[in-house]
């Protein structure tokens, strides 16, 4: 009989996938669970409602608009889907955060179903 995979191999697997497209710098090593976490939610809202890419486009944009360099933010390399990329910082800070904006989106969106 063919054994069922774990939730946490499955969880493994895709951290070194994640992790294989998204190098994550040595400094932010203990956010790599984190970052999987939300590609998962982003994955979800696309998935959930096609209105939430639109969503995520024109918050990107805003970013791009607000900060001078977007592509030394790791999340926002996941967000925009940039391979390659060396990042310096993990998140925007505050009201810009990535990880903020995708959780309110994954809740709203939930709500909304």
């Amino acid at each position: 009989m063919e054994k069922i995979p774990s939730p946490e191999n499955n969880k493994k697997e895709d951290l070194q996938n994640l992790l294989k497209s998204y190098p994550i710098p040595e400094q932010f090593n203990d956010k790599a669970e984190l970052a999987l976490n939300i590609k998962k939610i982003m994955s979800t809202a696309l998935e959930r409602d096609t209105k939430n890419y639109d969503k995520i486009r024109d918050f990107a944009l805003r970013l791009r608009n607000t900060y001078k360099n977007t592509s030394k933010y790791y999340l926002f390399n996941i967000l925009i889907g940039s391979t390659g990329m060396k990042s310096t910082e993990f998140d925007f800070p505050g009201e810009d955060s990535i990880e903020k904006f995708l959780k309110l989106l994954d809740l709203s969106s939930r709500l909304d179903d």
